[in-house]
């Protein structure tokens, strides 16, 4: 299930400045000085290990030792999220296309392969979320859909379904939204298996797909038989501007109270579907979503759901106001 987070920044004590000039001169300033070469000093020989690393990671992948692989998929993984974390002051390997394609080969290998051995299993999974990481569609969905397709194992199914989830709402974010109707042909088709989980997990990508036939298969979607399935297409479809699932929203809200962290991040996506589609609601739509909100607004223990519960509310009123 998808969960929009927030959290709030911690405020940092007050910091007091020297009070004696000459301290300020004398040490301070050379000491930021000196702070500062060093910082540039360790960035660039950062940067020119992470590069060697990364080259050494993938003649890793190459060698039969299973654990020489695994330590290489592995430390691949790590030197990618720490590279996206750093931003523009990394490499952007997210766009490398060596090393994208490295992985998506080694991936196709490994499902070709078919072992059913734990390891074996693993390293696919991990392979699968690392893929999911990268900026190139073209280039690492094919693996990935086939990594999905029924017949392989679960949790390596489960992580190629998040790892496409991921690869699709980061591009999304970054306005460069991905427009493949085989990968989502293959969404739609997974989102009809016999596993609740997968059938979860598939509604909840299809809903950062920008296509009708996703929106199509959602709406059905909303009557599943499975309860986190119908909340993730509602979800999916108000992320899409899609009133469809209101009734599911409604729903949600009724049963927010009960005390499971599923029903809790529910609540929270719940509040957070209906704060972005507030100016599409009829006003009886509004008033009925209002008086489920303003419990958890008024009274609720948790100060999250509290917030965002108050928020709803208030872009529901703005909504209904006369400027709108």
């Amino acid at each position: 299930m998808s969960t929009d987070s927030a959290e709030l920044p911690d405020e940092l004590p007050p910091v007091q400045p020297p009070s004696a000039g000459f301290i300020l001169q004398l040490f301070v300033v050379p000491g930021v000085i000196v702070m500062a070469v060093v910082a540039v000093w360790l960035l660039f020989g950062k940067l020119a290990t992470s590069e060697q690393d990364w080259h050494g990671l993938v003649r890793e992948l190459q060698q039969p030792n299973q654990h020489r692989r695994w330590r290489g998929a592995l430390g691949l993984a790590q030197i990618l999220k720490s590279d996206l974390d750093s931003g523009d002051m990394g490499q952007h390997l997210a766009s490398n296309l060596e090393l994208a394609r490295t992985l998506s080969d080694v991936l196709h290998q490994e499902l070709r392969r078919g072992s059913q051995e734990p390891d074996s299993l693993k390293y696919q999974s991990m392979l699968a979320r690392t893929l999911g990481m990268f900026d190139l569609p073209e280039i690492v969905t094919p693996p990935l859909r086939e990594a999905i397709q029924t017949g392989h194992d679960r949790d390596v199914r489960k992580d190629s379904l998040a790892a496409v989830a991921v690869l699709l709402g980061r591009l999304s974010e970054h306005g460069q939204p991905v427009h493949d109707d085989d990968l989502f042909g293959d969404l739609v088709q997974i989102s009809t298996d016999d596993d609740p989980l997968i059938r979860q997990l598939g509604a909840f990508t299809l809903g950062l797909a920008d296509a009708e036939t996703a929106r199509l298969r959602l709406a059905v979607m909303l009557d599943d038989a499975d309860a986190n399935t119908r909340i993730n297409a509602a979800i999916g479809l108000a992320r899409q501007k899609d009133l469809g699932g209101y009734r599911v929203l409604r729903d949600i809200l009724k049963s927010g109270s009960a005390p499971h962290l599923e029903q809790y991040l529910a609540t929270l996506n719940g509040l957070a579907a209906i704060k972005r589609l507030a100016g599409q609601f009829s006003a009886e739509q509004r008033s009925e979503l209002s008086s489920l909100i303003e419990p958890f607004a008024a009274s609720s223990a948790d100060p999250r759901l509290r917030i965002d519960a108050k928020q709803a509310l208030q872009a529901l009123n703005s909504a209904a106001s006369p400027a709108h």
